[in-house]
């Protein structure tokens, strides 16, 4: 029953693919809920005010929770006409369009003589003398924090994501992957040892991060957006710490002469992994209920639930809680998997030295396929591959650099099957289900 539901989800996630996919200019278009017949383009504050809607206050009817709250106060703009004079807008008397935030966004504090906002909708900025037009910016909603009108803050658009096509196919397939790996992992006992558990850990925490981004993505959790977010940052964290142990498990199993495992090891684990990953998600939930409705610590702020239901990882601010922390895991990994390769090459080096013939030839042991599948399956087991992931986040505007993403990303989204294939389509696995 269970299994039926689960696949009855994905096939819905699949269905809503292309109801839910959209760039940013159809997201406003369909969110412009309170706009009326003569909103156009050419008198665009006259109709409606641009503010930037977090993710977390989004509505089912495409607007804002705080627009009522907005309605009843006295915020006014003041608005340069065609003849250099000026008026004063009241929000309350306007249609507030909700627009969304985009992945990277600077937040900036102009006082009256430091900007003009003209009849269109487009500021000028005096500082930098920059001239942002209306889709290049917007509003922050809590501007009854500061001392609007004298000083009003707003929110320029820098930077948003690529739309990568297949990702929700991708990422259903790659989920149902995961499920089967952990399922047989559970059911043949000789894999639920202290290494396989580790692997079933880091493989539940992969499954519940990308379950939370697809669920998220197709709009099913507007109602716990924050709380989704803290949840798949724990899984995300617990995720990487998972590879860690496991590629430390994995090293000493193979370069240890002991095969004994310690009773209660996986238990030891567990608490190190999960008591660890827990850490960084209460750090992050108490920075943002402190300091979060402080505009001028905005932009270095772990914000969660504003461009998506997540933490903010594209920022600059994410190198110190979300890139830099598990970089420096995924390179760790990535030593000991040279470690790990190293002492195999080594010990097959000493083998082929004792099997020589007599004519001095060397015996062919293994061939070169196998050990170029063998080496690929250590390094996803050890995460080796999740540090292209984080640096394939990194922003450069070339079409090259948009190909490696692109490759990056669907392998990630992918991870299911390739663990899948890697671990469960092996001889050993196959000739312990047929024991079972």
């Amino acid at each position: 029953m269970k299994l039926k539901l689960f696949c009855t989800f994905l096939v819905l996630s699949l269905a809503k693919f292309r109801a839910v996919h959209t760039n940013s200019n159809d997201t406003e278009a369909k969110i412009c809920v309170r706009c009326d017949k003569n909103c156009n383009d050419d008198d665009d504050l006259w109709h409606y005010i641009r503010i930037c809607c977090p993710r977390k206050n989004m509505m089912a009817n495409g607007g804002c929770n705080f627009e009522e709250q907005l309605f009843q106060t006295k915020l006014n703009l003041s608005i340069k006409l065609d003849d250099n004079s000026t008026e004063a807008l009241y929000f309350k008397n306007q249609t507030l369009l909700s627009t969304p935030f985009w992945d990277i966004d600077e937040m900036i504090g102009l006082t009256r003589d430091e900007f003009t906002l003209y009849k269109n909708g487009t500021i000028y900025i005096h500082s930098d003398k920059r001239l942002k037009t209306k889709e290049e910016y917007c509003f922050y909603p809590h501007q009854i924090y500061s001392d609007f009108p004298e000083t009003i803050w707003i929110l320029l658009h820098q930077w948003t994501t690529i739309n990568i096509p297949g990702t929700y196919e991708l990422t259903s397939a790659s989920l149902i992957c995961y499920i089967i790996t952990i399922g047989i992992y559970l059911f043949v006992k000789e894999l639920r040892n202290v290494f396989g558990m580790c692997i079933i850990s880091c493989i539940f925490s992969i499954f519940n991060m990308y379950l939370i981004w697809l669920i998220d993505k197709l709009r099913w959790i507007d109602d716990i957006c924050s709380l989704a977010g803290y949840i798949w940052y724990f899984f995300d964290v617990a995720a990487f710490v998972w590879f860690s142990v496991t590629s430390f498990c994995l090293w000493k199993k193979i370069t240890s002469v002991k095969r004994q495992e310690h009773r209660h090891q996986f238990l030891f684990c567990s608490i190190f992994v999960w008591g660890i990953s827990a850490i960084p998600g209460g750090i992050i939930l108490i920075i943002n209920q402190l300091w979060e409705e402080d505009l001028q610590k905005w932009n270095w702020l772990p914000l969660v639930g504003f461009s998506r239901c997540s933490v903010e990882v594209y920022r600059w601010s994410s190198w110190t809680y979300y890139r830099g922390p598990f970089i420096i895991l995924s390179a760790i990994n990535i030593i000991m998997f040279v470690l790990t390769i190293k002492h195999i090459t080594k010990t097959k080096r000493e083998i082929n030295n004792l099997t020589k013939r007599q004519n001095g030839t060397t015996r062919c042991l293994t061939v070169d396929f196998q050990k170029a599948i063998s080496y690929l399956r250590i390094f996803a087991i050890m995460g080796g591959s999740w540090i292209l992931f984080l640096v394939s986040m990194q922003q450069l505007n070339k079409n090259v650099w948009k190909i490696v993403v692109v490759l990056i990303q669907w392998f990630h989204f992918g991870f299911g099957i390739v663990i899948c294939v890697l671990l469960i389509f092996k001889r050993s696995t196959y000739r312990l289900l047929f024991n079972k």
